[in-house]
């Protein structure tokens, strides 16, 4: 017993140290922020050296990448995400500025998919009109990054830097061999031959249907990219598709010589003609504000308030039936935050910002209900982002405008459901074996360890088609459009937003500035603030929600997947919390 006690005490003491020096910091990180006071000083330049993944709103937990696999592998990071609306804001306020003289782009280090960059290079162009200088430099340049670096007045690469530039391309990982050696079976069921989320699970290779439609998207992507790249170069299209095919540009040297970026030049020097052109004597020190000091400062002088408001609900990240957490739609959650905009009577209209490939087919249902409520009160518009496919569309289908990028996924209008068999992998790998009783035939239907019979697989099939038909009704209802027109354009299939626009499955191309003007003129008003929804947690709270376990510790999860025998825990729990039955992207997509 007096063991017993001395280890307790021993724990409760550091635990207690624990808590203790995490609130010290805390607290004093805090306190020393808030004495911080910001100022820009005259003839600066905004520093925009940007690192981590740019998502529609910025997040701040800061145990958001933290896992024990990141402690294994050296990549543990803290590091907040950049929020795209907030950089515009940025922006905007920097091209009316008369402190600010230019920016300085550094965008090495971001992460960030086409859509996105897309609209940032729309940015940035239109930061240019206010005729101040923008500079971009970089020491490796992804290929995407040239969307926006070539829309600089000078790109500038380090001398021995890297530039890569061969084209886009998109993989898929099979897990079927390895499934397979584990002993796992997982029972596969879909409706919509481009629903190629479960191929992964029941093929070694890509279907015809998933090539077609991977291959139309990255052309429409390539496409757009090009053409863009083009005009800012001066160097016509098909010359920049041979340098890819023949791999021309490897090199820093390389992309100066094919006209992709304007010459070689250490940073140094990138500031030194910086101070030249803002006419600085060369002993000067070149006054420069960072992104985040800036922010700051548009953030206390943009405030306003008006007795109309405009509502932005997010909807970013995979639609899930638990709790909303950053970059996760919780469906439970969710629906009571559109009911409070919907009693609202201040919010004049709703625009809906979709990011999300979807997820939970109930809690995508639950969210469409909750929205055709808010909608017969007040007008609700979509606006989508890099991807609104799949439970993302069925949750835009009812707004009375949708407005879409050309490079914005979305459509994926099918559903699936995994189901695995572990029984084999339990007893073979593990040694547990099963025995049961049952009352009736099928009383232990639906569970992960027993094989199934006919007649379970095909009352599952049913069920699914059962919730094609109502996905279907959904759409046909929201676009006024005929059913059998939806299915033609429906069956799992994905579409960039300009082909959407041409089906019918979106109304304008255009971006959230585009869909708020939209929403102020169903809602018959001209001016009103812009409120944003869900609203985000601070840093405090985020910290506060992992310690005091608002959601399972996410160490505890990956160090269940670090055995090879293992690794389909990980994606079983996230099987159980996006449901059986899914309406979800055929597959994540990652361009490169």
């Amino acid at each position: 017993m007096r063991s017993f006690l001395k280890t307790f005490f021993a724990c409760l003491l550091a635990f207690g140290c624990l808590f203790f020096f995490i609130f010290v910091f805390l607290i004093g990180g805090l306190l020393s922020s808030g004495d911080k006071t910001v100022k820009t000083e005259s003839n600066s330049i905004l520093n925009l050296t940007l690192k981590g993944e740019i998502t529609d709103r910025a997040y701040s937990n800061p145990f958001r990448n933290i896992s024990p696999m990141a402690a294994l592998s050296g990549s543990i990071s803290d590091a907040s995400t950049i929020g795209l609306f907030e950089l515009k804001d940025v922006l905007q306020y920097a091209k009316k500025d008369d402190h600010i003289k230019g920016i300085y782009l550094n965008l090495d280090e971001i992460d960030a998919r086409p859509a996105t960059m897309f609209e940032l290079r729309k940015a940035i162009e239109d930061f240019k009109t206010s005729k101040k200088l923008v500079y971009a430099y970089s020491n490796a340049t992804p290929e995407i990054n040239l969307l926006v670096n070539t829309v600089a007045d000078k790109f500038y690469i380090n001398p021995v830097g890297g530039c890569d530039f061969d084209g886009f391309a998109m993989q898929m990982d099979y897990l079927k061999g390895l499934m397979d050696k584990l002993g796992i079976d997982f029972k596969v069921f879909y409706v919509g031959e481009f629903k190629s989320a479960t191929e992964s699970y029941r093929r070694a290779d890509m279907s015809p249907e998933d090539r077609l439609q991977r291959t139309e998207l990255l052309n429409d992507i390539s496409g757009d990219y090009l053409n863009q790249v083009a005009q800012s170069t001066k160097v016509g299209v098909d010359s920049l598709k041979a340098m890819q095919n023949n791999l021309s540009v490897m090199d820093a040297a390389s992309a100066v010589q094919y006209k992709l970026a304007n010459a070689l030049r250490y940073e140094d020097e990138v500031k030194d003609e910086l101070k030249e052109r803002l006419g600085y004597k060369k002993s000067d020190d070149l006054n420069m504000i960072s992104y985040n000091d800036y922010k700051s400062i548009v953030k206390d002088k943009t405030t306003k308030s008006n007795d109309n408001k405009i509502a932005v609900l997010f909807a970013e990240g995979e639609i899930n039936d638990s709790k909303s957490d950053d970059g996760v739609v919780g469906g439970e959650a969710y629906v009571k935050t559109i009911q409070k905009l919907t009693a609202d009577k201040s919010i004049k209209g709703v625009v809906l910002r979709v990011n999300s490939p979807g997820g939970s087919a109930f809690a995508s249902e639950q969210i469409h209900h909750a929205l055709m409520q808010l909608k017969a009160k007040k007008p609700l518009v979509v606006s989508m982002g890099d991807y609104a496919a799949s439970g993302g569309y069925y949750i835009a289908a009812p707004a009375d405008k949708i407005f879409a990028q050309a490079n914005t996924i979305t459509g994926s209008i099918g559903i699936f459901g995994l189901i695995p068999n572990i029984r084999k992998a339990l007893n073979e790998k593990v040694g547990i074996t099963f025995d049961e009783v049952k009352t009736a035939e099928h009383a232990n239907f639906f569970n992960m360890i027993n094989d199934w019979d006919e007649l379970e697989t095909s009352t599952v099939q049913k069920h699914l088609e059962k919730g094609y038909a109502t996905f279907l009704d959904r759409v046909a209802k929201g676009r006024k459009m005929d059913t059998a027109a939806v299915n033609k354009v429906a069956r799992g299939r994905v579409w960039t937003g300009q082909d959407a626009l041409t089906i019918g499955l979106v109304d304008e191309i255009g971006g959230l500035d585009e869909a708020i003007i939209a929403v102020k003129k169903l809602a018959k008003i001209t001016a009103a603030e812009q409120v944003n929804y869900p609203k985000s947690k601070s840093v405090m709270e985020s910290i506060m929600s992992d310690l005091l376990g608002e959601k399972e510790n996410e160490q505890t999860k990956l160090l269940k997947s670090i055995t090879p025998q293992l690794l389909f825990f990980k994606q079983l729990e996230r099987f159980q919390s996006l449901g059986v039955y899914q309406y979800r992207l055929p597959f994540d997509m990652q361009v490169r």
